[in-house]
């Protein structure tokens, strides 16, 4: 796998490259901000993009543009954005660049230390999978909620929603939760139509990830506004 960096701190950036490098991936290129990514794209497009979300030379949302910019030119490429800050808004935006959403993922910047599961999720986006930070997950499960459809849920189907939202695969949900994949599939067959969306054997549900809209139906129905 070949991955471009992203990342103005240049000790952070030294230290994904090595951690990378150390697990097999190929360090295509090296990046600090949006002017030399699209020149470096261009040339030769890594499988993934691993961004700060933060970028001169505002250090507002630039990582998210080029995630935009790079969506649009080079629609082919993983998309991982890595962030201080567990941030809704800016997971929504990153999954909202396309519909629906594909090869996308938000991680904070604490998975650095975890190589194998930094590099786990760029495999994964790189394969065109979407993948959810799970401590913004559990982040969201515990705060204060506005009505949401989310609340015809159950606590169970809630906690396989959290794990959908994570980017777990069925059988991944089935071994957390020691139950056979039939059953996981049945909870989510309920909750995909709890939520109003395509049941499973519904014609207009091919070539849509049934599993990836419930994510982001999750992730809009928590309230990361405190005491909203």
């Amino acid at each position: 796998m070949r991955v471009g960096i992203v990342e103005d701190q240049p000790l952070l950036q030294d230290v994904l490259a090595e951690g990378l490098r150390s697990r097999g991936v190929v360090v295509a290129f090296l990046a600090r901000d949006a002017g030399q990514v699209a020149a470096l794209l261009d040339r030769d497009p890594p499988d993934a993009l691993l961004l700060d979300v933060r970028l001169p030379p505002d250090y507002t949302d630039e990582g998210l543009q080029i995630a935009q910019a790079t969506r649009a030119r080079h629609p082919e490429i993983g998309l991982l954005v890595l962030s201080s800050f567990g941030e809704l808004d800016l997971a929504e935006r990153l999954l909202t660049l396309q519909d629906p959403p594909r090869a996308v993922g938000y991680l904070l910047k604490e998975r650095v230390g975890n190589l194998d599961e930094l590099v786990g999720a760029l495999g994964r986006v790189a394969d065109g999978d979407v993948v959810i930070d799970p401590n913004l997950i559990n982040g969201l499960m515990t705060r204060r909620r506005a009505a949401s459809p989310l609340d015809s849920l159950s606590p169970h189907e809630r906690r396989i929603l959290a794990m959908v939202a994570e980017g777990r695969s069925n059988l991944g949900i089935a071994e957390q939760m020691a139950c056979q994949v039939g059953t996981v599939e049945k909870h989510l067959s309920a909750i995909t139509s709890k939520l109003g969306l395509s049941a499973i054997d519904q014609p207009q549900r091919r070539g849509m990830n049934v599993r990836v809209l419930a994510a982001l139906a999750f992730l809009r129905g928590m309230d990361h506004r405190v005491g909203r």
